[in-house]
């Protein structure tokens, strides 16, 4: 199966002959992403678990591949003979890019290069003219907390009452979401799952899948966050190696964390109603992982005060 599948999407995406699937090199809810391997090289073979909607995937796509002709180090999305990103093969969507080697997860990643890495990327200019998703602006909210404090008690969650005790840090630091202008396309998802370090010790950056318009400010934020690690040395050197690549943004005020805020709380939502809903042990556990990371891990309105601080 695996083997008439390589096959299929070589030649739809004319990768040269001897396909074959070597590895599973990452594995989410929606999709998986494997290593194809032909005469000509490997690539990355994204497939996707449900549907695709056919307009974003092809926009996404198009603006990695314009970041990564501008010199931003990501892997580049391949058009299949007739020129679209996404194709359906066997049924199934699937999206090929070129193959990167990359290290694994690793939020203490040099914050230097993060910097200059989150710079080139917003030095790529694609005027916004969608709204921002809700995903990115809009606040989880008091009464939908509290109902999920309420399901995760009478299920025995084991971390309910350690939810319970974060709401009010919670809705304090939901009051600093603002609306936002989509003024360029951003990547909208740096965490540190998708800034890796690369075989020469460049940051790459991966999954562009939400990518769409935003501010560069609150990006940046979003990365002060992740990779300065609530320390005042990490978050000084992602700030000046961002400002020395040209990067245009610049974080002021605890607003400028509103897309953090919004996507972490967002995130955890689907982690609790994952667990509440799971189907297997194993994907209880995966989402009470991600529950628990979130809750010891909380981004609160005092540590939005020390990033500020550290970084104007």
């Amino acid at each position: 199966m695996d083997r008439q599948l390589a096959a299929l999407v070589a030649d739809r995406f004319d990768l040269g002959p001897d396909a074959r699937l070597e590895v599973e090199a990452a594995r989410g809810e929606q999709g998986q992403v494997r290593r194809l391997v032909t005469a000509r090289g490997s690539y990355a073979l994204k497939e996707s678990f449900g549907d695709v909607d056919a307009d974003e995937a092809e926009a996404t796509a198009a603006f990695q591949a314009r970041c990564h002709d501008a010199g931003v180090t990501c892997p580049r999305p391949l058009a299949d003979r007739d020129g679209h990103y996404l194709a359906k093969v066997d049924g199934s969507p699937v999206r090929v890019q070129t193959w990167v080697d990359i290290a694994d997860v690793d939020p203490l990643l040099d914050p230097a290069t993060v910097g200059e890495t989150v710079a080139r990327l917003h030095a790529v200019v694609q005027p916004g003219t969608e709204r921002p998703h809700e995903w990115h602006t809009e606040p989880v909210g008091a009464g939908e907390w509290r109902a999920l404090v309420k399901a995760a008690r009478g299920a025995g969650a084991p971390f309910a009452e350690s939810l319970a005790r974060l709401v009010p840090d919670l809705l304090a630091a939901e009051e600093l979401l603002t609306p936002m202008a989509g003024e360029q396309w951003l990547h909208l998802d740096l965490w540190a799952d998708n800034v890796r370090a690369g075989p020469d010790g460049s940051a790459f950056v991966i999954d562009f899948d939400n990518a769409g318009p935003g501010e560069p400010t609150r990006e940046l934020a979003m990365v002060l966050f992740e990779f300065g690690r609530d320390d005042p040395a990490r978050t000084a050197a992602v700030v000046t190696a961002y400002e020395a690549a040209g990067g245009p943004g610049r974080v002021r005020s605890p607003e400028d964390f509103g897309v953090t805020v919004a996507q972490l709380h967002h995130i955890a939502r689907y982690q609790v109603l994952g667990w509440l809903n799971a189907r297997d042990p194993e994907a209880r556990a995966r989402a009470h992982a991600g529950v628990r990371e979130f809750v010891d891990e909380a981004l609160t309105v005092p540590w939005i005060q020390r990033l500020v601080s550290w970084a104007s």
